[in-house]
């Protein structure tokens, strides 16, 4: 198959690493900082006279400001606000819990990296399970994150890659989703589980399998252009008045949303009849699919690698295969 420009999300917006231990990885990918938490406080000014203004400052007593410690102890700063029970996780402390599958050989970290000024960080694990789906090679990886600014748990969740393309496949059936997603919560009990590590990998397997049945299952579907229109327009639905009506009559904001409408239909079908991705999986309906996955992971917004490593996309992806079945 033809090559394509299209970059691994994790080579974007991270860094590749070769280190057996996670301090290691850390070092690498510039994660060597730690957080702390810090009193908040409000104040007022006030002008007592031209010459004089007396402030007040007032105790802020359940919320802490999260302080991000840079190594040099230089721009330190706050990445976020959480309540007062919350944990701090260090970087060290949430990715060293996953050193026990590279010492057993089960895994290998790849890449690491930040974003949101280091309130969200990230961890890649390759796992030594690969597949091929019409002489397309599949890998499969584990994607550990952690949150600084309160946004969100510790997870550790299973990642299909079809390497062709750089795609990646977070989940493929809404209802299963959760048991396929190890979280901890940023409370005061709250501690990391390396008994999990093994159940997730078994359950990382066992979603490859769900993977390569559903794609052997879509291949086996043909689909046309006419098809591929109609599907696209149900992928990125519009109300009807906003699809049919003159664009006189639509407000600026109705207008904005056809247009993005419209924008990322024609991405989608430029992908599925003319990108060399689709080469060996065109005119199915496994095609129309991962059409809609190489758009939202490398073409919807700005930053779409960020967006594909947060998860933001992945629900125009499910709701995309399950269209499928309409």
């Amino acid at each position: 198959m033809t090559t394509t420009k299209n970059k691994s999300a994790w080579i974007k917006a991270g860094t590749a690493v070769e280190a057996t231990s996670a301090r290691e990885v850390i070092q690498q990918a510039g994660l060597d900082w730690t957080v702390q938490l810090t009193e908040m406080q409000s104040y007022v000014s006030n002008e007592v006279n031209p010459y004089e203004t007396v402030t007040d400052y007032y105790p802020i007593e359940n919320k802490r400001a999260v302080l991000r410690v840079n190594k040099d102890n230089n721009n330190n700063q706050v990445i976020g606000v959480v309540g007062k029970n919350y944990k701090v996780f260090q970087n060290q402390e949430v990715f060293g819990s996953l050193d026990t599958l590279i010492d057993s050989g089960e895994a290998r970290y790849t890449a690491a990296g930040e974003y949101d000024n280091g309130a969200k960080v990230w961890m890649l694990m390759a796992l030594p399970k690969e597949m091929e789906i019409m002489g397309d090679p599949h890998a499969a990886f584990l994607l550990a994150q952690t949150s600084h600014d309160g946004s969100g748990s510790v997870s550790i969740r299973p990642i299909i890659e079809r390497l062709w393309c750089s795609n990646q496949i977070n989940r493929i059936f809404r209802a299963k989703n959760k048991a396929h997603t190890y979280t901890l919560r940023h409370t005061s009990n709250a501690q990391l589980s390396i008994s999990e590590m093994q159940n997730l990998l078994d359950l990382t397997y066992t979603s490859v399998e769900m993977y390569s049945d559903m794609a052997n299952h879509y291949l086996q579907r043909e689909a046309d252009r006419a098809q591929a229109i109609a599907y696209f327009k149900r992928v990125w639905a519009l109300p009807a008045h906003i699809e049919n009506s003159p664009i006189e009559l639509l407000s600026k904001g109705e207008k904005n949303a056809r247009a993005r409408a419209n924008n990322a239909r024609h991405k989608a079908m430029s992908i599925f009849t003319e990108s060399p991705t689709q080469e060996n999986i065109r005119n199915t309906e496994f095609g129309l699919w991962q059409a809609v996955v190489e758009y939202a992971d490398h073409h919807s917004v700005r930053d779409a690698s960020i967006a594909t490593i947060a998860g933001r996309n992945d629900g125009i992806k499910l709701r995309a295969l399950e269209l499928l079945s309409v």
